[in-house]
């Protein structure tokens, strides 16, 4: 017999559908400022400007990991800020703004002609890391406080997965564009090389980013009253963060699964052009073009699965589930790199994606419940410390992938001058394609583990709820002028 059902807690929040929308735009700027520099970089500055995979793993890394260590404390900041526009807004807007300039310097690299020298004196190099250590702290200004924002909308436990979804709903047109930034700037009737290309592109990425980002800079409001909080040192945010056990156990899996997945940026799109696609940069554009429009495509059906999941059961199972296809798919792409059957990269595509939207969908609406039993710890909303905690490990997660993907390339014996001249030797390929999908698969598993060890429960998440709730019924009887002010 089945149990019966908990009483639903007090003081759910049903968020306005303009309310969503106008916050999911936020998640169009997020996709482009995020994946732009993805579809675009290695090959650019390994094909374009001269840089070798591992110099330009190495240029695209650096900003990652020094962004990361920004991002607690511009979390923190959000957290304290007073302002009379929120805690939130202010620095959304200084953060789309620069992202919104910065994005199309990426590609106005000086000193081509030192791209082979060593990295102290390698001029492109030393600008890709100025550069992109900009764009990726004027990221940070914007995602951080955007993403907390979100989590304060509701304190449903399934209201905050149909909310949190619309950043997805509309953030995946910045996905499907970013998957043809490349063979549109690859476009020789248009460009005259491939850097020009990669210039005018990102003008065209910056005007997007600029206006979805401002949307809901103007048209989202804050609950001020959080407001009233005493702020907290940055070092004991940090600790309190990282004490909190179900937080800990997600951070860890969620840098497993970014580590596991970017691995791919800088090895990947050289293993497809010089071994799929005979070193053909137009076809390798199109396939990253059409898998990316396919992965929109079935992230739409991926976030609906796994939601239809996480609502009849819980978001724990949910999230384990959407992994197992995506390491399903990882280990069919071992197969599928093959340049005899290049049809088989769309079957292994197709069962990644029904999984992974889902996923992250799944760690957003986590991490909104961790911030509840977070509160009943500390007595704080801290919703900025936790969000850039994430966003710590994904940037410092894909600067190591940037690094690794780079680096295996290298040891499997990728050269650029070599495969220029004379192609991708078969035995260079087999080797880059066995450290990819084994890297990746060990990620995945490890990830899985760590998901079956997750304690928030749908039943943990109310029960939560209720507590908060009464606590917050105490303090207003207790304080009737504060709790009308």
């Amino acid at each position: 017999m089945a149990p019966p059902p908990l009483p639903s807690v007090p003081g759910t929040k049903k968020v306005p559908l303009r309310t969503k929308v106008t916050w999911g735009f936020g998640g169009l700027a997020d996709n482009f400022m995020f994946n732009t520099l993805t579809a675009l970089g290695t090959l650019v500055y390994v094909n374009h400007f001269g840089l070798t995979p591992a110099l330009a793993g190495l240029a695209l890394a650096f900003p990652r990991l020094i962004d990361a260590f920004t991002d607690p404390w511009i979390g923190n900041l959000s957290d304290n800020a007073k302002t009379r526009f929120g805690r939130r807004r202010p620095f959304m807007l200084f953060g789309v703004i620069a992202c919104a300039v910065l994005l199309p310097l990426l590609w106005t690299v000086p000193g081509v002609e030192t791209a082979g020298n060593p990295w102290y004196s390698n001029l492109p190099f030393l600008y890709i890391c100025f550069i992109g250590s900009m764009l990726a702290i004027a990221y940070t200004l914007f995602v951080v406080p955007y993403t907390a924002l979100g989590f304060e909308l509701t304190p449903d436990y399934d209201e905050r997965t149909r909310t949190l979804v619309w950043r997805m709903y509309i953030g995946l047109a910045g996905s499907l564009g970013a998957g043809w930034l490349f063979r549109i700037a690859s476009e020789e009737s248009l460009f005259s090389d491939l850097g020009v290309g990669a210039f005018w592109v990102t003008v065209g990425v910056s005007i997007i980013v600029l206006v979805a980002g401002l949307i809901p800079v103007i048209g989202c409001r804050e609950d001020l009253e959080i407001e009233r909080q005493e702020p907290i040192r940055l070092i004991p945010a940090i600790l309190y963060s990282m004490t909190n056990k179900p937080f800990v156990i997600l951070f860890i899996a969620y840098v497993f699964i970014i580590v596991a997945m970017f691995a791919a940026q800088g090895i990947a799109p050289l293993l497809l052009q010089h071994h799929v696609f005979e070193g053909s940069a137009m076809r390798v554009g199109t396939f990253a073009g059409t898998v990316g429009t396919m992965a929109v495509a079935l992230s739409y059906v991926s976030m609906i699965l796994i939601t239809f999941i996480s609502v009849r059961t819980n978001k724990r199972v949910a999230m384990i589930l959407g992994l197992a296809l995506v390491l399903a798919g990882t280990l069919m792409n071992y197969f599928a790199i093959d340049p005899r059957w290049p049809w088989a990269l769309y079957v292994a595509a197709f069962v990644t994606f029904l999984g992974m939207q889902g996923c992250w969908l799944m760690v957003s609406s986590m991490v909104a419940d961790v911030c509840d039993d977070d509160e009943l710890t500390s007595g704080r909303r801290r919703e900025g410390m936790f969000s850039a905690a994430i966003g710590f490990g994904l940037k410092a997660a894909q600067g190591i992938t940037f690094g690794i993907g780079g680096y295996m390339a290298t040891k499997a014996g990728f050269d650029p001058v070599t495969v220029a001249e004379s192609g991708l030797a078969p035995d260079v390929a087999v080797r880059m394609k066995a450290m990819l999908i084994g890297f990746q698969a060990a990620g995945l598993i490890l990830a899985i583990y760590l998901m079956t060890r997750y304690p928030i429960t749908r039943e943990r998440a109310e029960a939560n709820q209720r507590e908060l709730n009464a606590r917050a019924n105490q303090s207003a009887a207790r304080n009737p002028d504060a709790a009308g002010a």
